[in-house]
This record gives C-alpha cells, structure tokens and sequence, in this order.
C-alpha cells in the first residue's frame, strides 16, 4: 500500500455509513448504471472444445460446445464460470456433476480438484443447428500454472466441465461512460465491456502492466480489444498507483467503473471509489482476479483486508 493510498483513507463516521447504506439501496431501473439481470441455473454442464485459434499472440481462444448448453446463459461482463481441469499429474479431470436433468444445483466429488474462475465470452447459438458455444481466453505464461498450461495445449475434441454463471447482470445501457482499469486476466472481460454497451458510451481503458513502458507495448491491447469489440477504445497503461490514475482520467456522475486483476493492486482504488469519492454502489464493480503468492485466490474474497464489507 502505497502512502498516496493509506492518505485517501478516511475514518468511519455516521454520515460515512449512512453513505455506505445509501449504496446498498436496491437497483433503480431509472438510473444511468442499471444492470438488468438476474439469478441463473446453476449447475454442471460438460463441454467438449470445437474450435482453438490465437486472437492475437498472448492469448489461447479456446471455443466449448456440447448438449449440456442448451440452456447456458451469460449476458454481462461480470459473469464468470469455475472451469474444472485434468489433474496435471495424472490427467484425470474430477468435478462436479449436474444435481439433475433441469434441476438447480451441483454434487460435488469427493476428491481434490484443479479449477479456475474464467470470464465466458461471445456466448451465442448458431443459427443453423441451434448449438450453443462460447468461448475462453487463455493469457499465456512464462510460468504457467494448470489453466494457462491446460490452454495451450487444448485441441478439439478435449473435454471439460464448467459451472455457472450462477447469476448474471447486464452491462449498464444508458452510462455515458465506462472506464475500464484491468490486467492481462481480465482484458477479456473489458473486450465483453465494450461489446456490450451502446455505441454512444465511451469506453476507456487502463491497461494495469509495468512492462508496458512504451506505447508500442499496448498495440496488441488494442488489436485484442477491438477484436473481441469491434470498435476502438482509448487505452493507456499504468505501473503506478492505479488510483492516482483513475484520479487523473476523473469519475465524474456519468462514469461507470469496472475494474479487476491482482486483488492488492485494486485496494487503494477501491478506497479511493468509495471511502474519498463515495460513489453508489451501482456506479462501480471490483474484482480481484488473483493474488500476488496466493495459488487459487478466490475472487469472491474481500479486496481491502481492513473493510470486508462489499
């Protein structure tokens, strides 16, 4: 934590948590950052890969399909699914299965697993046949751990087993902006971002990576992004302090901010959003993809160790 971050901080007092109910007042279909949605089937669904092609050289598109999605919906940026994987040691996949044809719910195995929470993306049904399809990006590693390994080595015909999305929530639809602060985890989830909100949004995004020194670094951002999009976005990166950023660009009362990636880089923003500039609840969404040393860091754990509070 950086001292820019710590001096952000404020004490909380009556009027802060009369603030931090107001954010937690039920979604207003009138307002900007309204995301329709709801509760989904949750459950199990095997899937086979159909198609695997590089969008751009960082990145394994890995394309699912298969009877069990027949029912599968995905409509917003934020959904994700646990994909269950092979042990990379013995090549056998445990996961759950489905509690029931139709039914809601998973049976969970006994054994260990290898799982990971992945963004789905370009969830579809082909025209023809009626199939459903979607598809993962895999970011490839110099050091790979078993997802990232599991993509780069993917071919048809290989299978798998997804859970969820558990529920679902569109992006906002009348914002007049979005501001997008990610990694190389989620950069797929901000090609969703942008596919998936009107034309007239403008869309910015904050390419979270210190090795991206010189602006020809982020020409593959862009490529990626326009790709997944098929529209431009303003990109820029940051090494810095990702709040001193996100202060710099400005939230004015018609920005939406999503940002997600390494949980600890993501404390002294989400402080900044909702301690020092208060915004409602509905005006941001943060995730933490990963942490730093932590193998497996579940994304529904608190951000900010000193407010476990959403």
């Amino acid at each position: 934590m950086t001292d820019a971050a710590t001096a952000r901080t404020r004490p909380t007092s009556p009027a802060a948590r009369g603030a931090s109910d107001a954010r937690r007042a039920p979604a207003d279909p009138a307002s900007p950052f309204f995301r329709a949605g709801g509760r989904l089937r949750f459950t199990a669904r095997e899937v086979v890969v159909s198609a695997v092609s590089r969008p751009v050289d960082e990145y394994v598109r890995v394309t699912f399909s298969g009877a069990d999605l027949a029912d599968f919906e995905s409509n917003g940026p934020t959904d994700h699914v646990r994909v269950f994987f092979p042990d990379p040691a013995t090549g056998e996949l445990v996961a759950p299965v489905a509690a029931g044809p139709g039914e809601d719910g998973i049976v969970r195995p006994d054994g260990p697993v290898v799982s990971r929470d992945f963004t789905p993306l370009a969830p579809r049904t082909d025209t023809a046949t009626g199939a459903r399809s979607f598809d993962l990006d895999f970011l490839l590693h110099d050091d790979p751990g078993p997802a990232a390994s599991w993509g780069a080595a993917a071919k048809v015909g290989d299978r798998l087993v997804v859970v969820g999305p558990r529920g679902s929530k569109a992006a906002p639809q009348n914002a007049a902006r979005v501001l997008c602060v990610v990694d190389g985890t989620s950069l797929p989830a901000a090609g969703r971002w942008l596919a998936e909100v009107p034309a007239t949004t403008a869309v910015e995004v904050v390419f979270d990576d210190s090795a991206a020194e010189a602006e020809g670094d982020l020409v593959w951002v862009r490529t990626y992004l326009r790709g997944a999009s098929g529209r431009e976005a303003s990109v820029r990166s940051s090494s810095g302090d990702l709040a001193d950023e996100v202060l710099r660009l400005g939230v004015d009362a018609g920005t939406f901010v999503f940002a997600a990636g390494e949980a600890s880089r993501l404390v002294g923003l989400r402080r900044l959003l909702k301690a020092e500039l208060r915004l409602p609840r509905d005006q941001y969404a943060l995730s933490g993809y990963w942490k730093r040393g932590t193998v497996g860091f579940d994304h529904h754990a608190p951000i900010d160790p000193d407010d476990l509070e959403d």
